[in-house]
């Protein structure tokens, strides 16, 4: 399950990137590590496109490996200064079917996707279209996902059965070539969420006084006690893209430019900006330094302890009542990743690269301990051999 709550880089786009009328295949391992004994993340990716006619079918292998410590949102009794943290191992499995077919001025695609975990189901289909005006230079693209998802019941979680949550999303975006050596992209997303939207391992510490019956009358007893989270049951979430990407042809270089702005029902609004600069070298060898900076806002019920709040807790998951969660990954924070990537093309069908990568996230509220927030190193190696 805590692959599903950004604890480490989300798979790679399954894009292969071959030519027209060649297979290819494509192996990635990806190490993401986390500094303070935190989350380490190993993946391996498998990729196989085949191509014939005006049609390619892909398909994708994945597993991931997790381990390390996170904050399980609680503190020790009495101390709200002794924040706690859990060691945590899991894995994931995925696999990822995709056929595209071109018709005339149009592109159809369909995506079938399941991942499993220990605790966790996912079952997932995208159908896409895009069609093609003005001589191939406008490209409109609009597609549907639904994503049917199960939270499975363990002896660790806070759910005592199987919950669902389903997903639906919708996306539109047009690409424009405004020259010879420029295009620009904007893209436009609907999603809506229902069910069990919590973290299944995640608690909330408060300090609290109860009365208690006693042999002599009424007895005040004041504690730490810890819930399990309340999320809303149903979220809504808007997301919209624009791009630039413009080809410098003295340089022999090109410049990737694009903001991200992603908003929600629960007051959580969230802006991306990223550069890259794409270096070619030489016919042969490509170097790319990028950086990425995010921002957000908190989610309107993200408290990272419920003393003082006036809400006392309860052990609802279902959406009901009041609504709190000491998800750090939903305060007010930032995060800042640069990096780079060297590709490297040895025969002409054969591309082998190497990325490093540096992420950093801070917390921009006074309430939120530094140290729920990790500092990451990414490693990946790649290679794609078409045929």
């Amino acid at each position: 399950m805590l692959f599903r709550y950004g604890l480490y880089p989300a798979l790679p786009a399954l894009t292969l990137g071959s030519a027209s009328g060649q297979d290819a295949l494509k192996y990635r391992f990806q190490f993401y590590d986390e500094e303070d004994g935190r989350i380490d993340v190993e993946s391996h990716y498998l990729d196989y496109e085949h191509n014939w006619g005006q049609s390619k079918a892909s398909l994708r292998l994945a597993i991931d490996t997790l381990s390390g410590m996170t904050p399980t949102g609680t503190h020790a009794r009495g101390d709200e200064s002794d924040w706690l943290f859990q060691q945590i191992d899991d894995e994931r499995q995925v696999v990822v079917a995709t056929i595209e077919h071109e018709l005339n001025d149009y592109t159809l695609s369909f995506e079938y996707a399941h991942s499993k975990e220990e605790d966790y189901r996912s079952n997932a289909v995208t159908a896409q279209v895009s069609r093609q005006f003005y001589q191939k230079n406008t490209t409109v693209t609009a597609g549907v996902a639904f994503a049917f998802d199960e939270v499975l019941e363990t002896p660790f979680t806070n759910n005592l059965e199987d919950e669902d949550k389903d997903t639906f999303d919708l996306s539109v975006g047009v690409s424009q070539i405004l020259g010879r050596n420029t295009l620009f992209d904007f893209n436009f997303g609907y999603g809506r969420s229902t069910g069990y939207l919590g973290d299944p391992y995640r608690r909330i510490s408060q300090i609290r006084t109860i009365i208690l019956d006693g042999p002599f009358g009424p007895i005040p007893v004041t504690d730490t006690f810890d819930y399990a989270e309340n999320r809303p049951d149903e979220q809504h979430r808007f997301v919209a893209k624009a791009s630039l990407r413009h080809y410098c042809e003295k340089a022999n270089a090109a410049l990737n430019g694009s903001y991200r702005f992603f908003a929600n029902n629960n007051s959580l609004q969230g802006h991306t900006l990223e550069v890259k600069w794409i270096q070619q070298v030489n016919s042969q060898l490509s170097v790319t330094p990028y950086l990425r900076y995010y921002r957000q806002s908190e989610a309107d019920f993200y408290y990272p302890t419920l003393t003082g709040t006036g809400i006392d807790g309860t052990d609802l998951i279902d959406g009901s009542g009041e609504n709190y969660s000491s998800d750090y990954r939903i305060s007010e924070l930032d995060a800042l990743t640069y990096g780079l990537r060297v590709a490297w093309e040895p025969r002409d069908d054969l591309i082998l690269d190497l990325q490093l990568e540096r992420y950093e996230m801070n917390g921009l509220d006074s309430r939120t301990p530094g140290s729920f927030f990790p500092t990451a190193n990414v490693i990946s190696v790649g290679a794609q051999w078409r045929f």
